[in-house]
């Protein structure tokens, strides 16, 4: 059992230092994304990841110290994470971010209308013009009927061929076709590898706990 033991001991460990890396990447992540992505999925994205980075240290600690007891409130909080997770799961929207880049190229087009050059980044982004399509430039007169050099491949508008055609809305939802899928993916990563360690967790935590009885009789 001893070796055994430890190899459970520190295949935890290393999980757990994996699950505290993801941690971090998670906080990074969602902090990038304030201003990309609606503020509560951002902030919640953060919590997630200080979340996973507090229950990993739980989990490398008790795995180290061979303490019972903080592997049983490590074994605790993955429990309330794996509800979470299964949560999210059931009742999480899909596309979210696709309907907030598109409400976002919406928002940008009708300040074009009064403040020309607001389309500029999302269209440099997503190599797109206008909302529609290049005529949308020519529909509200923009400068002697031209298109902005952001519309252009290189930001060079003098070779017609330059120009981008495909509009920014249907540019933005080629980008995000695959979200839905993206986030099932993850959302079920995150509930394996929880159950893998969780499975570890439980294990070590029962053998401590049995080996302190012992110790005590």
């Amino acid at each position: 059992m001893g070796c055994a033991t430890g190899t459970i001991k520190y295949s935890l460990f290393l999980f757990n230092a994996l699950w505290a890396i993801l941690g971090i990447v998670v906080i990074v992540f969602g902090g990038l994304g304030l201003g990309a992505m609606p503020e509560k999925y951002a902030i919640a994205i953060m919590i997630l990841g200080g979340v996973i980075l507090l229950i990993s240290m739980f989990g490398c600690f008790g795995a180290i110290r061979e303490s019972s007891r903080m592997l049983w409130t490590y074994v605790t909080l993955l429990l309330v994470l794996l509800v979470l997770i299964v949560v999210v799961i059931l009742f999480n929207t899909r596309d979210t971010f696709k309907r907030y880049a598109m409400q976002t190229v919406e928002d940008h087009w009708q300040q074009e209308l009064t403040r020309p050059g607001s389309m500029d980044l999302l269209q440099k982004t997503y190599s797109c013009c206008g909302r529609y399509g290049a005529g949308d430039y020519f529909t509200i007169g923009h400068r002697n009927d031209t298109v902005p050099s952001s519309c252009c491949r290189s930001n060079n508008c003098v070779n017609p061929l330059n120009v981008y055609n495909e509009g920014c809305l249907s540019s933005v939802e080629k980008a995000f076709a695959d979200e839905a899928a993206t986030t099932r993916y993850c959302e079920w990563g995150l509930l394996g590898f929880d159950l893998i360690i969780l499975a570890l967790a439980i294990i070590l935590a029962i053998h401590y706990s049995n080996r302190r009885r012992r110790y005590n009789y």
